[in-house]
């Protein structure tokens, strides 16, 4: 008997997303969501994609599949039926080890413009990506994994600038593939015309061409969007905090405030107790902040407790010949429905939305040979907070943490940890995750839901 297993419905031809492919915990293909005419029409690619592997690379096949990074992918209306297809490819395996490709695809039926639209919504294939890796790991469970993809919000055309200048789309529909390299960030691809063929698979395991023209580096600035809700919010919280593998010292120092509204991480910059002290310094400062009517007189209010802390770090060791202790912080404060981050340093914070994540803070370091702040509390000169308003909105979750777990922890990981665990045990997990990914710096996590008190 045949296990093909088929976890679809029969939706009506509107936007939806599913998958097609081979997981580790079934016997067989899997699908659930892609309608009959799409699942032949990428089945009978993929099959005869992988023949043609096979074909060129001879034994050596399979090691270069398995090892072929994740791909992202638009192919245009009417190359593969009535709708745009957006989505991620990525190898795989059947539980009694076959080989074969996971797809998840969304089908965009409204959608006609240029596939550049779509490539710049770069925080979708993200979290489609992250949903898509879940499938390796040991505790992996269809139910989650078909549950995460359902709240996966849809691909978000961007706007193009006034003086892009696009080909007919009448001549140039074909498909664009890209990947983004680990190391760069940049992404790498190429795109065909007409849909994608058999021989255009073996590319997927070995191109390194930079990405196609019609696919430029996605925005990756972060721009918070407003939104008055219809009830009060409500934050709920947890944080956790390690010295590592190899400290014994923890020089992170974490703040919870619920009046005013405040959450920060400072992460001490080196291993001793100066380090320790500067994070403490910079937190216990910060508690004395008081309470304001408006977001802008509480950042102002935050502005001037990180002031002073930076003004005792430095005359600390002024009498001294040597550089002051210094701290990176990442500090929110919120009121009501409006939120402020301030930071200094490489603390981040990102923040999960529709599904989503992405990093609302950018680094502070110095481009060279060796990673060096460029602003923290506490070095020689001003200090300069870097300042990012917005709005809040029931079902965020935010993450604030120290550098080194997004430098143990990969990004898709931590998006899949904030997708699916409780608050409660959230940045447990996070940090966990970095122990056990041999992290040596002291780890740090704050995870905060953004709910409604409506009962």
């Amino acid at each position: 008997m045949n296990e093909r297993a088929t976890l679809e419905r029969n939706p009506a031809e509107a936007d939806r997303i599913g998958f097609f492919g081979k997981l580790p915990s079934h016997g067989d293909f899997v699908s659930m969501g892609l309608g009959h005419n799409l699942q032949s029409a990428l089945d009978a690619w993929l099959q005869a994609g992988l023949q043609a592997v096979r074909q060129e690379l001879g034994e050596d096949w399979e090691r270069r599949f398995r090892t072929m990074p994740a791909w992202r992918f638009i192919v245009e209306r009417g190359l593969w039926g009535p709708a745009t297809i957006a989505g991620v490819l990525l190898p795989s395996l059947d539980r009694v080890g076959r080989s074969f490709p996971l797809v998840i695809a969304a089908q965009l039926h409204d959608f006609t413009e240029h596939p550049r639209q779509l490539y710049l919504d770069d925080t979708w294939f993200t979290a489609a990506e992250a949903i898509a890796e879940s499938s390796a790991k040991r505790d992996f469970d269809i139910n989650h994994f078909t549950a995460n993809l359902k709240r996966l919000r849809t691909l978000r055309p961007a706007d193009l600038a006034e003086n892009e200048i696009l080909q007919d789309r009448a001549s140039t529909r074909g498909s664009i593939w890209w990947r983004i390299d680990p190391e760069e960030r940049r992404a790498k691809g190429f795109g065909v015309s007409g849909a994608p063929e058999p021989e255009h698979f073996p590319k997927l395991l070995h191109d390194n061409s930079p990405a196609a023209s019609a696919a430029p580096q996605p925005e990756t600035t972060p721009r918070p969007v407003i939104v008055e809700p219809h009830h009060p919010l409500v934050l709920q919280h947890s944080h956790a905090t390690h010295a590592g593998t190899r400290l014994t010292v923890n020089a992170d120092a974490l703040l919870v405030s619920e009046t005013p509204s405040l959450f920060a991480v400072a992460d001490g910059v080196g291993d001793g107790n100066a380090a320790a002290d500067a994070g403490k310094i910079a937190v216990h400062i910060l508690a004395e902040a008081a309470g304001h009517e408006t977001i802008e007189a509480l950042v102002q209010e935050v502005k001037g407790k990180l002031g002073r802390a930076h003004g005792l770090l430095q005359s600390a060791y002024l009498s001294e010949n040597r550089e002051p202790s210094a701290a990176s912080i990442v500090v929110l404060a919120t009121l009501q429905a409006s939120c402020a981050l301030l930071w200094v340093g490489d603390a981040r914070c990102y923040l999960l939305r529709d599904g989503m994540m992405r990093c609302l803070t950018r680094d502070h370091v110095e481009i060279g040979l060796k990673r060096t702040l460029s602003r923290a509390i506490g070095l020689r000169g001003h200090l300069i907070p870097e300042v990012l308003s917005g709005g809040l909105q029931a079902g965020d979750r935010l993450l604030l943490c120290s550098a080194p777990l997004p430098g143990a922890v990969p990004e898709r990981s931590i998006a899949e940890i904030l997708l699916s665990a409780k608050i409660e045990k959230a940045a447990d997990i996070l940090v966990q995750e970095g122990l056990i990914a041999n992290c040596r710096d002291n780890l740090s996590a704050i995870v905060i839901d953004v709910k409604t008190d409506e009962p």
